[in-house]
């Protein structure tokens, strides 16, 4: 079964779910006539002459299919395991070392210790409170 132009415009429009009839189609000549014969005033074509027409059916392209690569979704995937340890690791990490930089810009680090030295110090005292903390609810139990 042939599908005609009309028939095709149609179910575009049905497509777009339009209840308008579609536009007529748009009608282009192929070439345009020359007027005149090169160096003379006279008529190129005289007589009449079949023109023929280009019909253009203007529709919506598909989408292109958005889906990452599947070494993209692997690298998310990874992200999203390792992100919880990061910032639970900065969290501990940043306010000891922020503390330390502020003591030692207003020169109230004893004579000799380094930052590091003092992030160490005030780690292994978070992480022994958090022990007895432990310790004390699991005694309880």
């Amino acid at each position: 079964m042939a599908l005609t132009s009309a028939d095709f415009r149609r179910m575009i429009a049905e497509s777009r779910g339009g209840v308008a009839q579609p536009a007529s189609f748009l009608v282009v000549p192929d070439r345009v006539p020359e007027r005149f014969a090169p160096g003379t005033r006279l008529p190129a074509h005289p007589e009449p002459r079949e023109v023929r027409t280009i019909e253009i059916v203007w529709a919506p392209a598909t989408a292109p299919s958005r889906r990452p690569g599947p070494w993209l979704a692997g690298l998310a995937t990874v992200a999203k395991v390792l992100v919880l340890p990061v910032l639970l690791a900065g969290s501990l990490y940043s306010k000891p070392l922020y503390d330390c930089h502020k003591q030692k810009k207003y020169g109230m680090l004893y004579y000799g210790t380094t930052v590091q030295m003092c992030v160490s110090e005030r780690l292994s005292e978070r992480l022994e409170t958090v022990q007895a903390f432990v310790d004390r609810q699991l005694r309880q139990l």
